[in-house]
C-alpha cells in the first residue's frame, strides 16, 4: 500500500508537469454560418470584439493617455461565416472562417501564457490593408504593454501570418479588422507561476496520501 501511494504521488506530479502544454487548431467548420466563434474555442481562450478606447473619470471625462485595447462595452459576439457572404471567395480550409471584416477581434486568455506557436490564414481575397498588424499584449494594472507585432498583408489571398519565435507573458492578441481568419493555430504553456502552483498542489496531495497511509498502517 505504501509503495502504491508513493507511486500515485509521483504520477500526480508527472501529470501536473506534462499537462501544461496546450495546442489547438481552430478551423470553425463544425459550426454553422453566424454561430459564435467561441463555440469552437478551447476553454482557455475567448474571442471578443475589441476596441481601442480610453478610461473615463467619475465625471465621464476622458482620462488622457489611458487609451488601450479592451473588450468593447457594447460588443457583439464574434461569429463565423462563409467568406462568400462578403464575396471573399472560399475559406482557406473547409467552408467557414472567423468573421473579422468589420471589427478587430480580441483573443483573451484566461491566464498569462507563454506562446510557443501562433499562425493564422486570411481569406482568399485581395481586399484589405497591406500593412495590417496582429498585436500581442501583456495586460497590467497601469495599462497594456505591447510585446510583439506580426505583419499581415490582407491584399494577398490566403496570406498566412506566422509567429517565428516563442513569446512570453501573453494575455491577449488583437486580430485587425478587414479580413476573415481561418486555421488559427496556437500552442501555449501557462506562465511558470501557474505551473509551479500545479506542481505544489500535486506535491501536497502526495504528502497527504503518504501520511494517511502511514496512519492506517499503524
Amino acid at each position: 500500500m505504501k509503495t502504491s501511494t508513493l507511486s500515485a504521488a509521483v504520477a500526480a506530479l508527472a501529470l501536473a508537469s506534462s499537462a501544461v502544454a496546450q495546442s489547438t487548431l481552430m478551423q470553425f467548420d463544425a459550426l454553422g454560418s453566424g454561430d459564435a466563434a467561441n463555440l469552437a474555442a478551447p476553454s482557455y481562450l475567448k474571442f471578443n470584439e475589441g476596441t481601442f478606447s480610453p478610461d473615463y473619470d467619475a465625471d465621464g471625462d476622458v482620462i488622457l493617455g489611458s487609451e488601450r485595447w479592451r473588450v468593447a462595452a457594447d460588443a457583439s459576439p464574434i461569429v463565423v461565416r462563409d467568406p462568400a457572404f462578403y464575396d471573399r471567395g472560399t475559406a482557406p480550409s473547409g467552408s467557414l472562417a472567423l468573421d473579422g471584416v468589420f471589427q478587430p477581434t480580441l483573443i483573451n486568455f484566461d491566464s498569462r501564457q507563454s506562446l510557443t506557436e501562433f499562425s493564422v490564414t486570411l481569406d482568399n481575397d485581395a481586399f484589405g490593408d497591406p500593412s495590417a498588424q496582429i498585436l500581442f499584449y501583456t495586460v497590467g494594472t497601469a495599462g497594456n504593454s505591447l510585446l510583439a507585432i506580426l505583419p499581415v498583408n490582407q491584399t494577398v489571398p490566403g496570406f498566412t501570418a506566422t509567429l517565428t519565435q516563442p513569446l512570453s507573458d501573453v494575455d491577449m492578441i488583437i486580430l485587425p479588422s478587414g479580413a476573415l481568419y481561418d486555421d488559427v493555430r496556437l500552442a501555449v504553456v501557462p506562465e511558470p507561476g501557474t505551473t509551479a502552483m500545479a506542481l505544489v498542489g500535486a506535491g501536497v496531495l502526495g504528502v497527504l496520501l503518504v501520511r494517511r497511509n502511514r496512519s492506517v498502517s499503524r
